[in-house]
């Protein structure tokens, strides 16, 4: 890890404090980070959508389901986009069989689907690549002092997300006729109509590509954080800063 090449303050923060600075890094990159975000997430929205055309309700938890495998494209891009290479949808491409069989993506689907921390694993799993006993180890160490961070990381983006759903249904509801009435809640919480299913699954869209990319960043910027903490990166910064004065 070439820590001289870092595009962000290295100090220790608090756990709140990290939060800010990974949602400072999508406010920095979001232009590119969301040019490879939908080049991959639209297709595979649309196939869902042709696939599941008479149960879109599937489609959407699905979406919902797969989440962990998104995330490790947004981290795969904001790890290297810290450290001065924004990687391209094409290298983003050939990173792909490596993101979905060594970062443990399968345990992440599965047994793993709902940590509450998991915003903070992935980092782990992702960029250390450790295993076995050593992995679990590793992973206990950072996780004092950061977990419950995380956990509250992970409940206030749930409760983001359901505030987001209810806004863009309000707006719906207000851009309708006022001639028109009907029960908002029994439609869209209820009803199968398409033009429901289609809107609901529209909004699914809309809200995981807003609230997604700053979980996985406030997660990888709280894991960042632990390490300086643990390794002392401000430090050894500081010792490069001055050798390179006496060079």
């Amino acid at each position: 890890m070439q820590l001289d090449r870092i595009q962000a303050i290295v100090r220790p923060r608090n756990p709140w404090e990290s939060l800010d600075l990974g949602f400072s890094m999508v406010q920095r990159w979001w232009k590119p980070l969301y040019k490879v975000w939908f080049t991959f997430m639209l297709p595979f929205f649309i196939i869902l959508f042709l696939l599941f055309s008479d149960f879109l309700w599937v489609a959407a938890v699905m979406i919902w389901w797969l989440k962990p495998l998104f995330d490790r494209i947004i981290l795969y891009f904001l790890s290297h986009a810290l450290f001065g290479e924004q990687p391209s949808i094409r290298q983003t491409v050939k990173a792909l069989p490596s993101l979905l069989f060594n970062t443990r993506l399968f345990l992440a689907l599965t047994i793993w689907r709902f940590d509450f921390a998991r915003s903070f694993d992935l980092p782990v799993w992702q960029l250390e690549g450790s295993r076995g006993k050593a992995a679990y180890q590793r992973m206990r160490l950072l996780q004092k002092k950061t977990r419950n961070t995380a956990v509250w990381l992970t409940i206030v983006c749930l409760h983001f997300e359901w505030v987001l759903a209810l806004s863009l249904f309000g707006l719906v509801y207000l851009m309708m006729p006022v001639t028109y009435t009907f029960d908002f809640f029994q439609v869209f919480f209820h009803e199968e109509a398409l033009w429901v299913e289609i809107t609901r699954l529209i909004a699914s869209l809309l809200i995981l590509s807003i609230v997604e990319p700053l979980y996985v960043a406030a997660g990888f910027a709280l894991y960042l954080n632990r390490r300086t903490h643990l390794e002392g990166w401000d430090i050894e910064l500081a010792f490069r800063r001055i050798a390179a004065r006496l060079s």
